[in-house]
């Protein structure tokens, strides 16, 4: 059996002398997708933080395909960032106000290639496509979108990428529950097209069990093992 994709071993943050979570282990296998719920506070979302060091844990272990993301630095962890991403609650806080969408989705991979935002784009139509982005949407910026567009830009904007592992934190909570659906469904499109990982965070265990093929919880400041959803 091959190692999994992600192995958190004894992950442990602490604010101040307060400890968010203390002796987490979690692991995701390649193309698996594994929800975490837990109640508001709990610390989840510090979690998935922490895991892709948006934050830095206090202590414990962080392996991705087998090399510890805490003992990486930076150079090398920047080499890795691409496969890990993260997507967000509120996905305008991931877009610039005062630039077009499609500028948006399109900055992190012109930054790390160097080639310039319009051509990003023309290569990613049938991404902007398979997420169901018009060519007239890219035009607009983040508040003239609705919450349920602005989700599908940030999947375009992170799948571009071609991430391994994503990590989303209540992606579908702000948007009604037709659009959940949508989006949820779209995301299930994008594992079976490219075989990604998901860390789904949602308080929702309803939509875990669905969408999930084992739920783990957050409770007491640890995770419990993970069950079949």
């Amino acid at each position: 059996m091959p190692p999994p994709l992600l192995n958190v071993v004894g992950l442990r943050k602490d604010y101040g002398h307060t400890p968010v979570f203390d002796d987490v282990d979690l692991t995701i296998d390649a193309g698996e997708t594994v929800g975490l719920s837990g109640k508001s506070g709990s610390g989840k979302s510090t979690l998935g933080r922490c895991i892709l060091r948006l934050e830095e844990p206090t202590a414990g272990e962080v392996y991705y395909n087998g090399a510890d993301l805490l003992k990486m630095g930076k150079k090398d962890l920047n080499l890795v960032r691409p496969d890990l991403q993260m997507i967000f609650q509120h996905p305008e806080t991931s877009f610039n106000p005062r630039m077009a969408v499609g500028f948006g989705i399109a900055e992190p991979l012109s930054y790390r290639t160097g080639t310039r935002p319009e051509e990003v784009l023309n290569g990613l139509a049938d991404l902007l496509r398979r997420v169901g982005l018009r060519r007239d949407q890219l035009d607009r910026f983040p508040h003239q979108l609705s919450g349920g567009e602005l989700q599908r830009a940030m999947l375009a904007r992170v799948f571009s990428l071609q991430p391994k592992l994503v990590i989303a934190d209540e992606p579908t909570s702000m948007l009604d529950v037709s659009v959940q659906a949508q989006v949820l469904g779209l995301m299930k499109t994008l594992q079976e097209e490219t075989g990604v990982s998901y860390l789904l965070i949602s308080h929702d265990l309803e939509v875990l069990g669905a969408v999930c093929d084992r739920v783990a919880y957050m409770r007491n400041g640890t995770v419990e093992k993970a069950d079949a959803g």
